[in-house]
């Protein structure tokens, strides 16, 4: 009888731990059919996925957006290794985080503005999660989830492309003038008036926003899987805007350094190609290595330390 009754208690234990693996199960089958198969919206692109697919291209300066889901796919893999040995303890108040996210989703069909349906989308993976397994499990997919809001298409960006031309025009034409480079600036374009007359005219694509996604997607990872604090993490992430002027800046100023000593040709094409992997991401990558750095000069030592007197523990152990 003993043995009957301990045999029926571990199913039903065995059956209740499965629940919430079928209700994420669940959900994420809503959710895809709804955002990728649904057709929510009456014109050509008539589900979200789609539109999105659409919506990412150089053009708009979202080509970016193609390698999102891929990134929230990888960082949702390695936050399920973590979450997998947490205590699952269902929370009820993600239950109004899943329903705003619906709203939004059901906005954005009214409104016919698919990018409502994005901005609503962590809130529906967060909550749906929340309310599944609790918050010491959903606290590993906050980052991945809101980390979407990447792939969202900016209407303004074009705006922002035309004032960085001029942030880093003027900056390059200041620095040339101070290293002794005789130029003129007309608009977006920067001219010699010496022997060797020149010009280069700072393009849509040489504004530095594609760089500076890039950048920003690099930051909000790196600081996302190195700090701990909250401030040190949004620090290190606004760090991307000035860093990535920089290293534009760095970029292109090296192209008129080589213009300026005769090297026109080279400088415009198979230098002006490179430039970006040569210059502007080991400026950038290396002020986001100091600015770790200068936030967190203790513990790399203390860790140093700990290996070290780890080291020697074992080298002055008995064999």
């Amino acid at each position: 009888m003993s043995e009957s009754s301990s045999s029926e208690t571990t199913r039903t234990a065995a059956g209740r731990s499965r629940l919430p693996w079928i209700g994420a199960g669940l959900l994420a089958t809503v959710f895809l059919y709804f955002f990728c198969i649904h057709s929510a919206y009456p014109t050509g692109l008539k589900t979200v996925a789609n539109w999105c697919w659409h919506a990412w291209n150089s053009k708009n300066d979202m080509l970016h957006g193609r390698a999102i889901p891929f990134a929230f796919a990888i960082m949702a893999y390695l936050g399920w290794k973590k979450a997998r040995y947490e205590i699952i303890r269902p929370a009820g108040w993600g239950l109004a985080l899943l329903l705003f996210g619906i709203s939004l989703y059901v906005l954005s069909v009214r409104a016919l503005q698919p990018r409502l349906a994005l901005i609503g989308l962590p809130f529906v993976i967060v909550g749906g999660l929340l309310y599944v397994f609790g918050t010491r499990v959903t606290r590993h997919f906050v980052f991945p989830s809101f980390f979407l809001y990447f792939a969202i298409p900016v209407p303004g960006i074009q705006q922002a492309t035309a004032l960085l031309q001029v942030v880093v025009t003027k900056l390059c034409y200041q620095a040339g003038t101070l290293c002794g480079m005789s130029l003129m600036v007309q608009g977006n374009t920067i001219s010699s008036v010496g022997e060797t007359p020149w010009n280069f005219d700072i393009a849509e694509g040489c504004s530095g926003v594609r760089s500076l996604m890039a950048l920003a997607m690099i930051a909000a990872i790196y600081a996302n899987y190195t700090q701990k604090p909250l401030w040190k993490k949004a620090f290190l992430f606004a760090c991307a805007l000035p860093l990535a002027l920089i290293g534009n800046f760095g970029r292109i100023f090296t192209i008129l350094l080589l213009a300026h000593f005769g090297f026109e040709d080279f400088a415009s094409q198979t230098y002006h190609d490179w430039a970006g992997m040569l210059i502007f991401f080991p400026i950038a990558l290396s002020g986001l290595f100091l600015v770790d750095r200068l936030l967190n000069p203790g513990p790399r030592k203390t860790l140093r330390r700990a290996t070290q007197s780890r080291a020697s523990a074992l080298s002055n152990s008995p064999t």
